[in-house]
């Protein structure tokens, strides 16, 4: 199971950009709050604290002024 961010401008509709994390699902289990493994394949809106602790995890920095989502690309 692989992991990207969406970028959703604010103002728009329309992703502009994907930002793929080389992570484990299990990693992003206790940022995101995840049960099971399963809690994984759905799109999450992502918000300032998961952010900023995705940033610390993988050392990536996705733009701001932005809605950013959490996605799982099988």
């Amino acid at each position: 199971m692989r992991h990207l961010i969406y970028v959703v401008p604010t103002g728009s509709d329309e992703i502009s950009a994907e930002i793929h994390l080389n992570v484990k699902a299990e990693d992003l289990r206790p940022i995101m709050g995840w049960q099971t493994g399963s809690n994984g394949v759905y799109d999450y809106l992502l918000t300032a604290k998961q952010i900023k602790d995705i940033e610390d995890l993988t050392s990536q920095v996705p733009p701001k002024n932005a809605s950013l989502y959490l996605a799982c690309d099988e």
